[in-house]
């Protein structure tokens, strides 16, 4: 019996890096990049959403790192489908182009991208440049929710 090959699997850093904690996403990304994963694209999106799209056209699985405001407490990590995303009214950080735009931009009229979100709940998004301390404590937790889907995705 021959192997099914595995499927890219693509992780997208975003966030504005000048906006406190919406830059979170980049920064788990840049925690990603000190390891070495086979098989994993780690994109650093920033708030380029639009411009990263054709970077996930032949994903098989789409991470999104991301700001959420769901209205938890500072740090509070989710994970949830991006259908789950799209059926909800969460607010996705700052993005002049939000990520619901951008991925359905990907697939109009075609099956729906496997895609995820490990999106992390901001204490404040004003201008400056460092996080907060709930999310700077929060990175660690992301990373490691990170890695567990890339896991089981090449399992």
């Amino acid at each position: 019996m021959i192997a099914e090959p595995t499927k890219r699997i693509a992780v997208v850093g975003m966030g504005n890096l000048l906006m406190s904690d919406d830059g979170v996403g980049v920064h788990v990304l840049h925690k990603l990049q000190e390891e070495h994963f086979d098989g994993v694209d780690l994109i650093d999106a920033g708030t380029a959403v639009i411009h990263t799209a054709d970077c996930l056209r032949d994903a098989g699985h789409i991470v999104v790192i991301d700001a959420l405001k769901a209205g938890h407490k500072p740090g509070t990590l989710y994970l949830m489908s991006g259908e789950d995303v799209f059926e909800n009214d969460y607010s996705l950080s700052v993005h002049s182009l939000g990520l619901k735009t951008a991925l359905r931009f990907l697939a109009p009229d075609s099956e729906p991208l496997d895609w995820t979100l490990v999106g992390v709940e901001p204490a404040t998004i004003d201008c400056g440049t460092e996080l907060s301390l709930a999310v700077r404590e929060a990175i660690p937790g992301a990373v490691r929710t990170v890695e567990n889907l890339i896991e089981e995705w090449q399992a």
